[in-house]
């Protein structure tokens, strides 16, 4: 009688403790740039090797998951209280009832029975209590809240096995590289930037970056120094009056130009281009580069190789200036041609690359052109 009296005392107080109290103000949207709140919305990330977990992208204390006898089982009033389930325990029947949406889930220690609606469903392993806390099977108990359930297995490359239980219509929680992440907070490692290009983290005060997410460089601003037989299209670094840029090339996945902001240790994402960026200058509040083309601008009729991004609620947003089809700061040769900004605009040279026209008629759209800073107009300038 002494034990059973023991057991529902620990049993009882395993499910009044309060939800985990939050461990480290982080959310893995504020630390994986293409990753959306809604994305992460009724969702928990946990691992066996970690007592954190990620409950809707916030990284918070944790009842530790376990693996026993070949099964994972995870902590039953963290899953369901993770999701706003209420969970409620009639000592007296030694129950658990568990009360998600229009959902009923009930349990009995030590059983291997679930009812979910009333629906019997037999589980391999019983409910049972380690650790002063009540442990299901994790299949069962996320089959029960309708969630997927994704469980990634410890191996020599991954240092942490990772559990994923979310939304069916969310697969982006299953990123590799945002695991990548998880794995890092959940080691205690401080994650300056990342998104599905790179990341960026900070040690011993300095900061290294991988496209990878395996083997990490420093990254710290170097003067480029353009050799004419190396043709470099990113890891490239501008100065400007606002301050640092640098050009990133995803050669290994999407053959994307990203361009990124870098004040200190705060990094945003500018643009991304599908052609190499080859100039970047500030003024004021925005930020004015140029792409090259080699094989004529893509969608010319609606587009220029003269763009800018503004700064709007912490992202930036971009556009081209200047007219359709027109191709600025180089000629048709490649050469490249110094331009400026003041006041009154942009002043470049360009010519229409748009359109079949013949080379003297290309040739007549040559000019010294000053451009507005909105819209899409220009107008001839003298030289």
């Amino acid at each position: 009688m002494r034990i059973r009296t023991i057991i529902i005392t620990l049993l009882t107080c395993s499910l009044i403790l309060p939800f985990s109290q939050t461990a480290q103000a982080a959310n893995l949207s504020e630390h994986y740039y293409d990753i959306t709140d809604n994305d992460l919305n009724n969702s928990i990330i946990m691992s066996p090797e970690s007592s954190k977990a990620f409950v809707n992208g916030d990284l918070v204390s944790a009842v530790q998951p376990i693996v026993k006898d070949g099964r994972t089982l995870v902590p039953l009033r963290f899953i369901s209280e993770g999701f706003g389930a209420k969970v409620d325990f009639d000592v007296k029947n030694n129950t658990i009832t568990i009360k998600y949406s229009d959902k009923s889930i009930t349990l009995k220690i030590g059983t291997k029975a679930i009812y979910v609606n009333g629906q019997h469903i037999q589980m391999d392993v019983a409910t049972n209590l380690y650790n002063n806390s009540t442990y299901i099977p994790l299949r069962y108990i996320g089959e029960a809240f309708n969630k997927k359930v994704v469980y990634l297995k410890n191996e020599d490359i991954q240092p942490y096995s990772l559990i994923i239980i979310r939304n069916i219509n969310a697969p982006e929680l299953e990123n590799l590289k945002l695991l990548r992440i998880c794995e890092w907070l959940f080691q205690g490692k401080s994650i300056v930037y990342s998104d599905r290009f790179m990341a960026v983290i900070k040690e011993k005060g300095q900061l290294f970056f991988s496209n990878y997410y395996s083997d990490f460089e420093p990254f710290v601003y170097q003067e480029f120094v353009e050799d004419k037989n190396i043709v470099k299209l990113g890891d490239i670094w501008f100065k400007t009056d606002r301050g640092n840029f640098y050009l990133n090339y995803a050669y290994a996945t999407t053959r994307e130009f990203i361009l990124y902001y870098v004040d200190g240790q705060a990094i945003t994402r500018v643009a991304i281009e599908k052609a190499p960026i080859k100039a970047v200058k500030a003024y004021q509040n925005n930020v004015y580069y140029l792409t090259r083309y080699e094989r004529g601008i893509a969608n010319p009729h609606e587009t220029s190789n003269l763009k800018y991004a503004t700064l709007k609620n912490g992202h930036w947003v971009s556009d081209y200036l200047g007219m359709p089809g027109f191709y600025y700061g180089f000629d048709t040769l490649g050469n490249s041609y110094n331009w400026k900004i003041d006041d009154k605009g942009i002043y470049i040279f360009g010519y229409n690359r748009f359109g079949d026209l013949s080379s003297s008629e290309r040739k007549t759209t040559f000019g010294n052109y000053r451009v507005d800073f909105s819209g899409h107009n220009h107008e001839v300038v003298n030289p």
